[in-house]
Formats: C-alpha cells, structure tokens, sequence
C-alpha cells in the first residue's frame, strides 16, 4: 500500500494554503477596483449631514463607492475645484450654478441636499446685540456678512431687502464663512449675518445677537437649497458612479432621519456643534427651481445674459 511522507503532505497543504491566500488577495483586489474613487466638497451648515452618515455608515462602500469628504471654506471656490478635477462632486446653489453657465464653465446639479421651507426655518438674519434692528429699513448703513458675494443667501438677501424697499446700495456686504459669524459680530466688526444653522442657534444662545426675520421664507415659503453638481462632462463619463451616488445619498437622507441621535453627532465631529433644526432634506431638483433664481439673478443684475436652466440638470 502506497504511503504519503508527512513532509511532502506538509507542502502539499501549504502550497494549497497559499493558492487560497492568493486567490482571496486577487477577489479583494478585484472588489478594490471596483469602487469608484470621488472627492465630494462640502461646507459648514447641517444640510450636509447625510454626507457624513453615508461615509460614516458605510451607505457609499455599500455602493462601490470611496468616498474622500473635503470641507471647503467659501461656497464660491466650488466650481474651480470641480473644473480643475481637485473634487469630482461639490455642493451648489442655484445662483452658483446659473453664474457658472453664464460663464460658460460646464457644471451640472446630479442631486438634490435641501430645501429651505417656512415650516422649518433653517435660516436668518441675526443682528449684534445691542443694535436696534427690527425692520429691514434698519439695515441701511449696516455691514452684513453674507457666506459669498452673488451665493445663494446673498442673493435671496438682497431680493428680500428690495421687496422691502431698501435700496441694495445703502448696505455693505461683506463676505464672511458661517464658522466666523460669531466672532465677527462679538468684535462688532459686521452689524447682522446670515446665518444657518447650527450657526445660527451658537449666535442667538450666548446672546450675541438676535433673529431679525427669516430673509428665505419671506421671499417664497419652498425654496431649493443646496444640491450636489459635477462637470457635465465628469457626469457624461462617470454615469453609473452619479447614479450610486444619488442612490447612496438618499439611503443616507433616510438613514439620518431614522436615526436622528447619531446624525446629530456626527454633525457635531465634523461642524464642531449641532443645532436643534433637522433640515428639510431633498434629493430633488427641477428646472422650476432653477428658473426662481434665473429670475431674481436678473432683477438683482447678478445675471445678465439668458441661461437654459433645462440643460443644467443632469439626467
């Protein structure tokens, strides 16, 4: 009877142990490549609390997806960092994205973050305590810090002031991050602020300044948000990555509002504090809201030649 010597059995089971460790390193490898690589920048203000969910959570590697988040400072510098390819998804605002067309640059919005509804105020003017400003004529002469010259909240803003009768050129605008709000009416060096949340809670907590009026919900009682843009040509080549990505980001939106204590710690880990307000989140964006904003872009001289909102959604 033929026996097998305990040394090449031995080898025997290694080199099988090493074709399996070999062949799992291979599928791993495999998976790896699957997923797809994007670089998503976002800003301080808790719309964009289902981002973190969906990293935190695992909702985007559940989608082959990995996901780098990247906080940037001022909203504006969004579009340059999607053109130069720094960032492969960036929030947007309606007037950011019309301006950016306008100027030719090629973005596109591939999902709504939220919108701003009277039912659940998520923003407002806050004045300096100490300064009587109850009406917005009492904003003339007064410096206003606004988070981006021709951004979203500017321009509803400097609607709101001229459906008031306050002539835009009797304010000063002023640019000035949400984080920074705080200290800026503390040194008095601003008057009011448009703050969001949770910004707008730290200011009114400590008392260093007061809500004046909900600037949004005055001007329509529904108004889109933020939303998430992409180059139209980044989107055209990466079409299945935009769609898990959509996908992911409303399973994170859904995550977030069934479990509203872990969504607000991790507001709190990656904005420094958490606000009372749940955002009103929505993945949807129409050219609807695009055409309000077209509108007041062109009564405020912010827009000047005629954009297609149409072709500014990517489908």
């Amino acid at each position: 009877m033929e026996t097998t010597r305990p040394g090449a059995f031995a080898r025997s089971r290694a080199f099988a142990f090493l074709c399996i460790g070999a062949l799992a390193a291979l599928f791993s490898h495999a998976a790896l490549a699957q997923q797809a690589n994007i670089n998503v920048g976002y800003t301080t203000a808790a719309d964009f609390v289902p981002l973190f969910v969906g990293k935190e959570k695992g909702i985007f590697a559940k989608h082959k997806l990995d996901v780098t988040m990247t906080r940037i400072a001022l909203a504006s510098n969004v579009p340059s960092a999607l053109m130069s390819g720094s960032l492969q998804i960036g929030m947007g605002t309606s007037p950011m994205l019309l301006q950016a067309a306008e100027g030719g640059l090629g973005l596109v919005a591939v999902a709504g973050v939220s919108r701003f509804k009277k039912t659940n105020s998520m923003a407002s003017v806050v004045a300096r305590q100490g300064l009587k400003i109850g009406n917005p004529g009492d904003l003339r002469g007064k410096k206003i810090g606004v988070p981006g010259l021709n951004s979203m909240f500017d321009v509803i803003f400097r609607k709101w002031l001229l459906n008031n009768k306050v002539q835009l050129n009797q304010v000063t605008f002023v640019e000035a991050p949400f984080p920074q709000m705080k200290d800026l009416l503390k040194s008095g060096t601003l008057d009011a602020v448009l703050a969001i949340e949770p910004f707008r809670t730290g200011i009114t907590r400590d008392k260093t300044g007061y809500v004046v009026a909900d600037f949004i919900s005055d001007v329509r009682d529904d108004i889109l948000g933020a939303f998430w843009m992409a180059t139209s040509e980044w989107a055209s080549k990466n079409a299945q990555t935009v769609r898990s990505f959509r996908d992911a980001y409303a399973e994170a939106i859904q995550y977030a509002l069934k479990n509203p204590a872990e969504a607000k710690t991790l507001e709190a880990k990656y904005l420094g504090v958490a606000g009372p307000v749940v955002p009103s989140y929505s993945v949807e964006v129409s050219p609807a809201d695009l055409e309000l904003f077209a509108a007041m872009g062109r009564e405020i001289g912010s827009l000047r030649a005629p954009v297609d909102v149409s072709k500014l959604i990517w489908k």
